[in-house]
């Protein structure tokens, strides 16, 4: 028998930026286990790739007998087409996709033998609308591709013979021969679920690191990803995870920490590599196994000096390991609470058991004595929300310095808000928009992925809708680091954060403000209205036409507004000033005792942003301005906890930067995001922890 060739793809858009730089954990674990099993079976080479180009180029050179696709909401578009090329190329081609993106709302083995619900309706849809897929892996994909290629090999590697009789594989959809049905097979539980966590079942699997199968992806400009843990046992339903598993399957501590060894051991020798890592765990940190991985960790960080950040998604249970975690590895780890809402009527409708308020305030005290801030996630329109408790979950997270970030509510179609039942009980009302960095053009053909998002419930109008959104980008936008000492000086003079943001808000969107930052905000609404569309097809559509394709390759359109208008806004930073502090001194109620502060704290600011030097054509001269001010505010910044009085004295300060600096951050943006300036800089300005008022203070000095 000859040699079995499989190539395995997560493929990641390349029309503009990569949507994620991640190491491609999924397909190393499906190698590294295949080729375990296989190995005294049959002489196997399996590949692995991220880039499309390379898929298509590798397929023709190489011509694999199984390609195995990652299949996930950003990519089904391109997953399908890459099977469809193999397919043309040679029919015999066996083509098999596996992910979340399918619909099959809380399981998909749930749909065999329920012919006449929807839910069947859509996976059968699904699939004949791929009709080059010839097996989609619902299962997780480790034993579900297995017993695929095992029952290639038996029939000598003919589609024709497997697919024969319409016998469905187990763990795996397909169509029938005649296409009139779909074939479901049973269901193939989780490795390592038949024991506890403890168990630690997911060894079986060997490591896709410390095997070599990640090798190629470990040269610094991959994020390395890790999964100590596979598994939810939460049912949230707006999320594809969310699915009635209650166990959880683990792999060992020595496990982990011979993969971090591993890992570390090669990023940490790389100039430039990456300083940050990910735990893909859907609830890292819950459980005390984690808590014991985390001195494995710290012993890395002492071998290595490194990593320097750790990303986890903030488990919703048991803080008190987050905060013991965080001791132990010296503040690297970051953690979104991920809230979602703080309205008892949604979580209730979405399945989500939430900290209580007083929980997460004695989180934050705890982070406040660790220097510590958190940010949260919340998504709108969810069932039971209302303009109302939006707000009144803006204001809490607010008050209690916790940073928000608003995001759409996606309809994923393996998530139980995906199905119809749940669309019809909460009336909910969907559009499409172009997923940001979701497009690109493969051997002639522009292909897009397009997500279908939510804009109306029965609890919130779509007019309600746009409100939220258009006040969350201005919060967002007064959350950089830049306003930071805008924040400290309302804290100072007891302005409420969530006041400031609300009164900031009404000020912009009232029909008699004009300027600059009234077109920004207006250009905002536009094209949001713009980058949705009534129906898949319109939105595939609309960006096909070449002048509009012209204008996604630039980033002009179909990117993430809210990064692009998060830069924008602080393009016109003093702009965004003025009307900060005219909501200041409006909250303020003209207290003259203040009128000095909130003037020099206004003018010291105003020249804070090296934005227009960075970003302009020219940078020649290293004096900038002189500036004088009748209350010492960056003395104040220094010693905050000090009376304001204190700083009541006419300074002078020369503020100066140097055009060497200046040129180096340029080429530092440039070799991070690309030569398209505008959506380079659009991505470094984005990211608040980069150009913030701490690294610009230097620029002041006392004359």
């Amino acid at each position: 028998m000859n040699k079995l060739k499989i190539l395995l793809a997560d493929p990641r858009h390349n029309g503009l930026l990569s949507h994620s730089n991640y190491v491609p954990l999924g397909i190393g674990y499906i190698a590294a286990y295949l080729l375990k099993k296989l190995e005294n079976v049959i002489d196997i080479d399996v590949e692995l790739y991220t880039n499309p180009t390379e898929v298509f180029d590798r397929i023709d050179e190489w011509k694999p007998d199984i390609v195995g696709i990652s299949n996930y909401m950003w990519n089904a578009s391109l997953s399908n087409l890459i099977c469809e090329y193999a397919k043309k190329l040679n029919p015999e081609t066996l083509c098999v996709l596996g992910g979340p993106e399918f619909p099959s709302g809380t399981g998909a083995r749930y749909i065999k033998n329920t012919n006449e619900n929807k839910t069947y309706d859509k996976s059968y849809k699904y699939m004949l609308d791929r009709q080059s897929v010839d097996y989609f892996a619902y299962s997780d994909g480790e034993v579900a591709f297995l017993e695929i290629v095992e029952k290639f090999i038996e029939k000598n590697f003919s589609i024709k013979s497997l697919r024969s009789n319409d016998i469905p594989i187990k763990g795996c959809v397909s169509l029938s021969s005649d296409k009139k049905r779909l074939l479901v097979g049973d269901y193939i539980p989780r490795i390592g679920m038949e024991g506890s966590l403890k168990a630690e079942g997911r060894d079986i699997i060997p490591s896709p690191y410390t095997s070599g199968m990640l090798d190629k992806f470990l040269n610094g400009k991959f994020i390395p990803s890790f999964e100590t843990a596979r598994g939810c046992p939460f049912m949230c339903t707006f999320c594809d995870q969310g699915l009635d598993e209650s166990k959880i399957a683990a792999h060992s501590n020595l496990r982990m920490f011979e993969e971090l060894m591993y890992v570390g051991e090669r990023i940490s020798k790389i100039p430039d590599g990456v300083k940050y890592i990910e735990f893909m765990d859907a609830n890292w940190g819950m459980y005390n196994k984690d808590l014991e991985f985390a001195d494995d960790i710290a012993k890395v960080i002492e071998k290595y000096d490194w990593p320097e950040y750790i990303g986890a998604r903030a488990p919703k249970s048991n803080r008190e390991n987050i905060l013991k975690i965080d001791d132990k590895l010296k503040n690297r780890v970051r953690y979104g609470l991920s809230m979602q809402s703080l309205n008892v009527e949604t979580l209730t409708d979405i399945k989500r058991k939430n900290w209580t308020s007083e929980e997460y305030l004695d989180f934050l005290e705890e982070l406040k004595k660790r220097g510590k801030t958190a940010s949260s996630e919340m998504i709108i329109p969810l069932p039971g929300e209302t303009e109302e408790t939006y707000f009144a979950g803006q204001k809490f997270l607010l008050d209690n310095n916790i940073t928000p970030d608003t995001y759409t509510l996606m309809l994923l179609c393996g998530a139980e808000l995906g199905r119809d039942k749940a669309i019809e009980k909460f009336e909910m009302k969907s559009k499409f928009r172009l997923l940001p960095k979701g497009f690109g053009e493969y051997r002639g053909k522009k292909v897009f992925d397009i997500e279908e998002i939510c804009i109306q419930t029965n609890t919130m109008s779509f007019e309600s809708y746009l409100r939220c959104r258009n006040y969350s980008l201005l919060a967002r936008l007064l959350n950089h680091k830049l306003f930071e000492p805008i924040y400290d000086l309302t804290q100072k003079l007891g302005i409420s954060w969530y006041d400031l943001t609300v009164t900031f808000d009404n000020l912009v969107s009232r029909d008699d403000f004009s300027g600059r930052l009234k077109d920004y905000y207006n250009e905002f609404i536009k094209e949001s209205s713009d980058e949705c569309f009534e129906t898949e097809e319109s939105c595939r559509k609309f960006y096909s036409k070449p002048k509009n394709y012209k204008r996604i390759l630039t980033g002009e359109i179909g990117d993430n507004l809210s990064k692009k208008y998060l830069a924008k806004g602080l393009y016109i930073f003093n702009d965004v000033v003025d009307a900060v502090f005219k909501s200041i001194k409006k909250l303020n109620k003209n207290n003259s005792e203040n009128i000095d502060i909130l003037d020099s704290a206004e003018k010291w600011i105003k020249n804070l942003s090296m934005i227009n030097e960075v970003f302009g054509e020219n940078v020649q001269s290293k004096d900038k301005t002189d500036l004088r001010i009748k209350f010492d505010f960056p003395a104040w910044l220094q010693k905050k906890k000090l009376p304001l009085s204190n700083f009541k004295k006419e300074t002078l300060y020369k503020v100066t930067y140097d055009s060497n600096k200046v040129n180096e951050l340029r080429n530092y943006i440039k070799k991070q995001y690309g030569d398209n300036k505008q959506v380079a800089f659009s991505y470094y300005l984005s990211q608040s922890g980069t150009f913030g008022a701490d690294k610009m203070q230097k620029y002041f000095q006392k004359k």
